[in-house]
């Protein structure tokens, strides 16, 4: 496993890259090679003097690795923002809700938080808020058509009505 990452990561280098995209780097990894990768994905991010767009599902990586996130469901970007402004000030339900899932001391023992419902059908997206059928927070404008990108800071965008007070 370990070994197949480092392999890639080296013939990625090969071409003396200003953007490195990994797409799920520490998948299928103990926690010590895990480590391992994302020591090794920082010090080339410093050689290269360039960024990284580290594509996971894995909260903890994105805590220890990023700078800026960007948070997508179900194809859509519907959230993005600084890793501080994500994780300790999320502003989508979906963001949330993700926050709310991830263990920690607080959920130690305890079932995890799950988001209800189910992701839609992408042969047949919606032409609305794609989280309007799994969202505590639904409006009937939800139903209707997607929301924009609202500004929340100079860095913090989310895409949901809950905050647009023109549709309130």
């Amino acid at each position: 496993g370990g070994m197949r990452q480092r392999v890639l990561i080296a013939m990625a280098l090969s071409c003396n890259p200003r953007l490195i995209i990994a797409d799920e780097p520490t998948t299928a990894l103990d926690v010590t090679i895990q480590a391992q990768i994302l020591d090794l994905l920082r010090s080339i991010k410093n050689q290269i003097n360039g960024s990284i767009m580290l594509i996971t599902h894995d909260l903890g990586v994105i805590a220890e690795m990023a700078d800026y996130v960007v948070v997508m469901y179900a194809g859509r970007i519907i959230e993005k923002g600084t890793v501080r402004e994500i994780f300790h000030n999320p502003k989508h339900p979906y963001t949330i809700g993700l926050m709310k899932s991830k263990p920690g001391k607080a959920t130690q023992g305890k079932r995890l938080y799950s988001i209800k419902g189910q992701v839609p059908n992408p042969i047949n997206m919606p032409d609305f808020c794609y989280f309007y059928n799994r969202c505590d927070h639904s409006m009937e404008i939800c139903s209707k058509a997607y929301p924009e990108m609202l500004q929340f800071s100079p860095t913090h965008y989310a895409s949901c009505y809950l905050y647009d007070e023109s549709n309130l």
